[in-house]
C-alpha cells in the first residue's frame, strides 16, 4: 500500500471583511501537494539546491534560509540582494520543480465576503473550514486509490492552536462532516486512510511545506488579484479523473 503525506499551507488571512471585521482579503487559501517519500527526498535536495544557487553563503544559515514566494516576490529577507531578473529565475526554477515532481495539488478557496453574507453568525471559521474540506478530500483521494497519508502543516503559525488538533482527533470518531446547513460535503469520511492527527514542523526543515506556500499563494494570487500566469502553469497538477477536475474547491458556490 503506497503511502503520500499532503503538505498544507495558506494564504492571506482568515479574518473577515468589513463590515463583519477588518481583513482587506476577500479570499482565503488552504493549499498544498501530496508526495511521495521518493518525490519527498527529491524535492529536498533540489529546494537545497536552488537556494543554494541564488542565495549567498553567508545567509545559508539565517533562519529564514527557505522558500518563501510572498518574499521571493517582493525581495525581502535572504532575497534583498537578489535583482528581479534573478528573481524570476529562481521562481521559474522552483515551478519548473513542481511541474518535474507532478505531485498532486489540493486546494480550497473560501469567499470569505459570500461566506459571511450567507451564513452569518452561523459562518465556519475559514481557517478551519479550509483545513477541514482539504483533508476531507484528500482522504477520499486516498481511499479511491487504496493508499494512506499523513497531513503536515507548518509548526510556526499552527504549534499553538490545539483547536486544529482536536478538529483532526474529531474526524476520527465522528467524521469530517459539518453538521447543519453550513457545509456539508457529501460523504461521512472518517478518515480511515490517514495515519495521524496533522504533523506540524518548522518550515525551514521541510521542503514540502516550502512548496505547498508556492501553491498556496499562486492559487490566492489568481483569486484576489487576478496574477494566473503562474496558476495556469500548475493546472496539470490539480485533481482529476478522466475529464474531471475537482481542485481547487471554492467555497461557497
Amino acid at each position: 500500500m503506497a503511502s503520500l503525506t499532503l503538505y498544507l499551507d495558506t494564504a492571506a488571512d482568515p479574518g473577515w471583511t468589513p463590515p463583519w471585521g477588518k481583513s482587506n482579503t476577500k479570499w482565503y487559501v488552504v493549499a498544498g501537494l501530496a508526495l511521495t517519500p521518493e518525490l519527498d527526498l527529491e524535492a529536498y535536495h533540489e529546494t537545497d539546491r536552488i537556494l543554494k544557487k541564488y542565495i549567498p553563503s553567508t545567509k545559508w544559515y539565517y533562519p529564514d534560509f527557505e522558500l518563501c514566494y510572498h518574499h521571493l516576490i517582493r525581495g525581502k529577507g535572504i532575497y534583498e540582494t537578489l535583482t528581479h531578473p534573478e528573481r524570476l529565475a529562481m521562481a521559474n526554477e522552483v515551478f519548473d520543480l513542481l511541474l518535474k515532481l507532478k505531485p498532486t495539488l489540493f486546494a480550497t478557496v473560501i469567499d470569505k465576503k459570500k461566506l459571511k453574507e450567507r451564513y452569518g453568525s452561523n459562518a465556519y471559521d475559514p481557517k478551519l473550514l479550509g483545513i477541514r474540506a482539504t483533508i476531507h478530500r484528500f482522504a477520499m483521494f486516498l481511499k479511491g486509490k487504496n493508499e494512506v497519508g499523513n497531513v503536515t502543516m507548518d509548526a510556526e503559525e499552527y504549534r499553538k492552536d490545539r483547536e486544529i488538533q482536536e478538529m483532526v482527533r474529531g474526524f476520527k470518531k465522528t467524521g469530517i462532516i459539518i453538521r447543519g446547513f453550513v457545509y456539508q460535503p457529501r460523504h461521512d469520511e472518517r478518515i480511515d486512510q490517514i495515519l495521524n492527527t496533522i504533523n506540524f514542523t518548522d518550515s525551514h526543515m521541510s521542503a514540502g511545506i516550502q512548496l505547498a506556500d508556492f501553491c498556496s499563494r499562486t492559487t490566492w494570487q489568481h483569486y484576489e488579484k487576478n496574477k494566473s500566469d503562474r496558476f495556469n502553469q500548475l493546472s496539470p497538477l490539480w485533481d482529476r479523473e478522466n475529464n474531471r477536475i475537482y481542485e481547487p474547491s471554492v467555497f461557497p458556490k
